[in-house]
């Protein structure tokens, strides 16, 4: 792994997610980067264990691993970590280069099974490893619950490496991108770390895709009821 360092930057919160149930993981750290003034890409990391991944955003092209920055809030945002052993040693690899950076906490979001949730009211749980000591008013996720890939590699290698570290899981559609998670996780991370995102377009997002299928069930009852006439 190589590290190309644009800007020199320096903070105390690390950020990531990744694209797992929902999207909601990687969203909502690309939702932070998008939408969050003064936020500036510091660093390129090149390694030979992600696909050949590149996008564009129009005005320019984006790597897979990217390190963002704002004052003491670094955020890290990677398309693809591939499953396997390159997969944990890439995680482990980016924690050990963060510590010795001087983070103080990470900071991780993911998706949720909604097979696990209670009710409408229950949108958020939080799971944190034995170095976190504040205190947050959100639901632990359920006793015994299990997580897998680069989101448990990062809860493992902070334990390992003695930083505080939560991670946010959000009740997400296990199925396709799910905006209304992503939402969900931000309006905690702005009660946490007093952030001011508005979250209107993706609840607004949510509800055209909560339509569509909506429409697309509809006509599919219509179908089924025609076959027989």
């Amino acid at each position: 792994m190589k590290i190309y360092i644009r800007k020199k930057f320096s903070g105390k919160r690390l950020f990531i997610g990744f694209m797992g149930i929902g999207g909601t993981g990687y969203f909502t750290i690309k939702h932070l980067i998008d939408n969050l003034e003064g936020v500036e890409r510091v660093g390129i990391i090149d390694t030979s264990y992600i696909q050949p991944i590149a996008s564009f955003d129009g005005e320019r092209v984006r790597f897979p691993i990217e390190i963002y920055a704002k004052n003491e809030d670094i955020f890290l945002k990677i398309d693809d970590v591939p499953r396997g052993w390159r997969g944990n040693e890439l995680i482990k690899n980016l924690i050990k280069y963060f510590k010795a950076k001087g983070i103080e906490e990470i900071i991780s979001v993911g998706g949720l099974t909604k097979n696990l949730q209670e009710d409408t009211s229950d949108t958020v749980r939080i799971v944190y490893n034995s170095y976190w000591s504040k205190k947050t008013p959100y639901r632990l996720a359920p006793k015994n619950l299990r997580i897998y890939g680069p989101l448990a590699m990062t809860l493992l290698y902070s334990e390992l490496y003695r930083i505080p570290a939560i991670s946010i899981l959000a009740f997400s559609n296990d199925t396709m991108i799910d905006p209304m998670a992503v939402s969900q996780a931000i309006n905690v991370l702005n009660e946490m770390f007093g952030y001011r995102l508005s979250t209107e377009e993706l609840v607004e997002a949510a509800y055209q895709i909560d339509k569509i299928i909506r429409g697309i069930d509809e006509y599919s009852e219509k179908e089924d009821k025609n076959i027989y006439t």
